[in-house]
């Protein structure tokens, strides 16, 4: 089974500032405010004769911005985030509000710092305190800058009637939507035939509406279509701005381009010289890789230190040219595969 992630280039920029003020400054809570809005589509590609087929997408837009603002303290554990003066009622981010998460935006002034743009789900507040679901970085001390998202759901995404048009029906006949769980992924798929009646369930749980499932921004979604037609996904939204941040860890990792636009490999950050803040470089067999799809398939690209070529990004299978131009496309996910020991922190610059 091949993976066939797809896309469509950017549909339309509606290239003006907004800024929504939801109540005086004063009161603390801030201003909903983005740069840009626009929409693109997720190609969705058919199955074959030979079975379904895997698309590894990235949503390139963010839901809206709820709360800008600055963290005045800081728990022990760094998993309380307090902000003088706030007055959000309890429960704003969560419950029947909706699911939210925290992204730090600054850190003592700066927006390129280590702890920026690393993102934490939120569990709920009280009147000026956030309790999120895992610890922030280590290192990160107030005052930083923050804003509280609203998180993409399968029912924002998709529709919560499945209204983009993926195949229903049962577990096994229904297209399904794969997300990591923190140590494999769940199985989501939009029921109507079987016991448990109609709308969004995971496989092994098909009574219990699984519509307000979470889509963290550091997912990448895997669409796993049986269905013989093409399908495009809408996603409208506000385009992110600011440096993004995502683990990875020893092994395969799918990374979505958080972004509306394409990074570079040259601009991405994701080769440092320091093994510990990025990739491995090295030979063709020793450096660590980054596999990005091509319209068709995945090429396999490295950042070479030695042997015959020249220093640079290279293409496996073309050693000797520079490919530090190579596309990071909005909309797909990028497969890191670390050969290293150790994780690291890839800050993703904006482009």
């Amino acid at each position: 089974m091949k993976p066939t992630p797809s896309g469509t280039p950017l549909a339309l920029f509606a290239a003006a500032a907004l800024t929504i003020v939801l109540s005086p400054p004063a009161s603390g809570q801030l201003t909903v405010y983005s740069d840009v809005a626009g929409f693109d589509t997720i190609q969705v590609n058919p199955a074959s004769a030979s079975g379904s087929k895997m698309t590894f997408a990235s949503l390139p837009f963010i839901r809206d911005s709820k709360y800008l603002g600055s963290a005045t303290a800081l728990d022990a554990n760094r998993q309380v985030v307090s902000v003088a003066g706030a007055s959000w009622a309890p429960d704003a981010f969560s419950g029947a509000a909706g699911s939210h998460y925290l992204e730090v935006t600054s850190v003592g002034g700066s927006k390129t710092a280590a702890q920026v743009g690393a993102t934490r789900s939120i569990l709920g507040n009280a009147t000026g305190e956030l309790q999120l679901a895992s610890a922030l970085p280590e290192g990160l001390a107030v005052p930083f800058e923050f804003r509280v998202v609203r998180h993409w759901t399968l029912a924002s995404l998709f529709g919560g009637s499945n209204s983009v048009g993926l195949r229903s029906g049962s577990v096994r006949s229904a297209d399904h939507v794969q997300l990591w769980n923190g140590s494999g992924y769940d199985s989501y798929f939009y029921q109507t035939a079987g016991i448990g009646g109609t709308g969004w369930r995971r496989v092994g749980d098909q009574s219990t509406d699984a519509s307000a499932t979470v889509i963290r921004p550091d997912q990448n979604v895997i669409i796993k279509r049986v269905a013989t037609g093409s399908l495009p996904v809408l996603v409208s939204g506000w385009v992110k701005n600011g440096q993004s941040a995502h683990g990875v860890v020893p092994g395969f990792n799918f990374v979505p381009n958080p972004f509306a636009l394409p990074v570079t490999l040259a601009a991405s950050g994701l080769y440092s010289g320091n093994p510990s803040s990025g990739l491995v470089g090295g030979t063709i067999n020793s450096a660590d890789q980054v596999l990005l799809w091509n319209g068709t398939a995945y090429d396999t690209y490295y950042y070479q230190t030695s042997g015959v070529g020249g220093s640079g990004w290279r293409r496996v299978g073309s050693q000797n040219t520079d490919a530090s131009g190579a596309l990071i496309r909005p909309g797909f996910a990028v497969i890191l595969r670390r050969k290293a020991a150790n994780g690291f922190t890839w800050n993703i610059p904006q482009p």
